[in-house]
């Protein structure tokens, strides 16, 4: 195809998303003046919904209860028999309780499930931009004998949520979340302060089928904080440590391991996907990597691209290229090393930048858990309301929430799991930002039963600096640890 016939289909795609993203706005804005109107749904901030349950293929009864909370808390129950099922978002970190694994905390992909119908669910549709979620027309569908437009929002990175308006009433009859294996249709819409709410739902959660009958529907009424967070046993609250000496303590051995990460080198694969505007994978690149730290920074040698080895023209290259960063970083190391002021003074600043840390941000709801064996304790972390920044760095820190896992004998962090509450700007904006909703994982691990280093990193940011826009989704998976000196240099096959 030559070029004005690949713009030509390129502003085809782009015009049919415009239009797609247009038509479910209307759509929408439909929806909102079925229910009640923008302006009244806008005003909720607290919502109730319980109601007694029946158990389709066994004849459990029990109940129901969905509380949300703006801007993302969130609380589903769904009690039958002597089972119990619970999901929830407390703004920081996201939980569930069942049967089989008792009360834990979510991490990956099913954290951000669940952090994403907090978003959806507390929003009602009311403001998409606000709540950082995308929305697509599929087209229009039937179900249960109704014409439904098929709305699909994005909730996060592959993460979707699928919703079904009435096309003569507006009234939502359908919605499902294919990550859940949940499926809600809603019938017998009655006003509730002016609200139109359903009496009548059918849940589907896997296999099982609930029906359900709503016997209390409560708008804006108060709701404890309490509510949202994960409850914690006796057992796994009794003599824990006071959080902000435990992070002082691990930010401590964090610089420690940071010192030991010098005298190893490590194999690392990097996976580097590119996302449609879905949030989609369309394409991954695979690199792999030597790792070496010198001066306090990460150099890499590529030694192998999607699967394949390097040429002998693309090795010397990268050889060569590697050799000069090297000789750059030992000559910053010596530099270092001969001036014990300048180390002292980084110490200093290494300290002052834990200290902004605990100041901008609130910890809470410490529990202990079980992580791949371990025994861990798992803190939430979030933005200080009664802190105002006053450094360019607490700015952006108080943006993140997250939850940290940290090994209970050898205070280390073996997983961290955040995300941008909000976007946060550098230079009030000029000098650039990182979007809301960028997230990150990292992971720790002890190697060769002797020292704690990073083993997992996965990094999702769009960001924006100065005038350009950018996105980086990105997997590195570090192995294969060995002790290195730092006294030889990468020599070339061709040499």
């Amino acid at each position: 195809m030559n070029h004005i016939g690949v713009l030509f289909a390129s502003g085809l795609a782009i015009s049919s998303q415009v239009c797609s993203a247009q038509n479910a706005q209307k759509i929408i804005d439909s929806y909102l003046r079925a229910s009640g109107g923008q302006k009244a749904l806008a005003r909720i901030q607290t919502a109730s919904i319980a109601g007694s349950l029946a158990e389709e293929s066994t004849g459990k009864t029990g109940s129901y209860s969905m509380v949300t909370q703006a801007p993302n808390h969130f609380y589903l129950e769904i009690i039958a028999g002597p089972d119990r099922i619970v999901e929830a978002y407390n703004g920081m970190s996201a939980w569930s309780q069942d049967g089989a694994q008792g009360v834990h905390t979510l991490m990956g992909d099913a954290e951000k499930e669940v952090e994403g119908a907090a978003r959806y669910w507390s929003n009602r549709l009311v403001d998409l931009r606000k709540a950082k979620l995308g929305v697509q027309l599929v087209g229009k569908e039937t179900v249960r004998d109704h014409e439904a437009y098929h709305l699909r929002l994005l909730l996060d990175s592959g993460i979707t949520h699928e919703v079904f308006i009435d096309s003569s009433t507006f009234l939502m009859i359908r919605e499902a979340s294919p990550g859940h294996s949940l499926r809600l249709d809603y019938d017998d819409y009655r006003p509730v302060n002016g609200i139109e709410t359903p009496q009548r739902i059918e849940l589907h959660l896997g296999d099982r089928v609930y029906e359900i009958s709503v016997t209390r529907a409560e708008f804006n009424s108060a709701v404890e904080n309490s509510t949202f967070d994960i409850p914690r046993p006796r057992d796994t609250v009794s003599g824990l440590p006071d959080i902000k000496s435990l992070i002082l303590e691990v930010a401590k051995n964090q610089k420690a391991i940071e010192e030991m990460a010098r005298q190893y080198t490590c194999h690392v694969k990097e996976e580097e996907q590119k996302r449609d505007s879905k949030g989609h994978v369309t394409s991954t690149k695979i690199n792999e990597y030597e790792s070496y730290t010198v001066a306090g920074d990460e150099i890499r040698r590529l030694v192998a691209k999607d699967g394949k080895p390097l040429t002998d023209d693309q090795k010397k290259k990268e050889d060569d290229r590697f050799n000069k960063e090297y000789d750059k970083q030992l000559k910053k190391k010596a530099q270092i090393d001969a001036d014990l002021q300048k180390q002292q003074k980084a110490q200093e600043k290494d300290q002052a930048e834990i200290s902004d840390f605990l100041r901008a941000v609130r910890f809470s709801n410490m529990r202990r858990e079980q992580f791949r064996g371990r025994e861990v304790i798992a803190v939430d972390f979030g933005p200080n309301p009664a802190y105002k920044p006053k450094k360019m760095i607490e700015n952006v820190i108080q943006k993140l929430m997250g939850v940290v896992w940290i090994d209970e004998h050898a205070r280390d962090v073996v997983r961290l799991e955040g995300h941008f509450s909000d976007s946060a700007k550098f230079g009030g904006g000029i000098l650039g930002s990182i979007d809301k909703g960028s997230s990150f994982v990292f992971e720790q691990a002890k190697v060769n039963n002797e020292v704690w280093l990073p083993v997992y990193a996965e990094v999702h940011v769009g960001a924006r600096l100065l005038l350009l826009k950018a996105h980086a989704n990105e997997i590195d998976r570090y192995s294969d640890y060995k002790k290195f000196h730092a006294d030889s240099k990468i020599v070339s096959v061709n040499e």
